[in-house]
């Protein structure tokens, strides 16, 4: 058995998931999900059993009614293609959408595990030290079978790594370790270069605070294109249909001899 908090009726509590095999031992009568009323235990497309805690019947603008199944371990449409899977949601930490995933990346980096999964990180990296993925997995999600591979998964999302690029910003800052200290150091090295000589080396600083100031030009690739509306002039053979071609333009210079 297996307990998730939830908080569901403005109440936070513990609730209880079994296996099947579980469920079976215990005796619980248990029907599939789709057809459970409130109060009955739903048994997952996964096999879980979990409580039904409500079953509402929603009317659409063309009169079809649709009937949308909630369990403590997941939700989901009572209709031919919708599953209820326990171990996907509980992958996620999400037990209340149809499909965890979505949004699921804007949600997580609110979470205090989050921030704090991201906090003990970054301070990892400025540490020097070897990152000890164990120890970040036990802070975010001791709940897993394997925290650390569940932790390295969350590391590798675009959101995850944004958090640790800002926190590591706001840390280097606290140090007074900016874009400024950069610059200055730039210019140290530019100025020692120069003193000796050392072309290379002070063109490779130069491009360097060329960089930082963002003053290189951005390159734009320009494709010409001319645009041939064909449509009111072969409209007898097109049916009406608008049709558009779109043409490269290259331009091709040919030498001739002149005779």
């Amino acid at each position: 058995m297996k307990k998730i908090k939830r908080r569901i009726n403005h109440k936070t509590a513990e609730y209880p998931i079994y296996t099947q095999d579980e469920a079976d031992k215990k005796k619980l009568k248990y029907i599939y999900w789709k057809d459970c009323d409130k109060g009955d235990w739903g048994l997952t497309d996964d096999k879980y059993v979990s409580e039904c805690i409500s079953r509402t019947d929603y009317t659409d603008r063309n009169g079809s009614t649709r009937t949308f199944v909630k369990l403590t371990c997941g939700v989901g449409w009572a209709s031919s293609f919708s599953t209820i899977k326990f171990e996907l949601n509980d992958a996620y930490g999400v037990y209340s959408k149809t499909n965890p995933a979505k949004d699921w990346k804007e949600h997580e980096i609110k979470t205090t595990r989050a921030k704090n999964t991201v906090n003990t990180y970054a301070n990892m990296l400025l540490s020097g030290e070897v990152v000890d993925f164990d120890k970040l997995g036990k802070i975010y999600r001791p709940d897993q079978k394997i925290p650390a591979a569940t932790v390295r998964r969350f590391l590798k999302q675009k959101v995850a790594k944004r958090m640790v690029e800002e926190k590591l910003k706001d840390l280097l800052s606290e140090k007074s370790i900016n874009k400024e200290f950069a610059l200055d150091n730039l210019l140290r090295a530019l100025h020692m270069a120069e003193g000796k000589g050392d072309v290379n080396n002070f063109l490779k600083a130069n491009e360097q605070i060329m960089d930082l100031l963002e003053m290189k030009p951005q390159k734009k690739v320009v494709t010409d294109t001319v645009q041939i509306d064909v449509s009111k002039q072969i409209a007898d053979t097109i049916a009406m249909e608008e049709k558009k071609l779109t043409l490269e333009r290259k331009e091709e210079s040919n030498e001739r001899d002149i005779t």
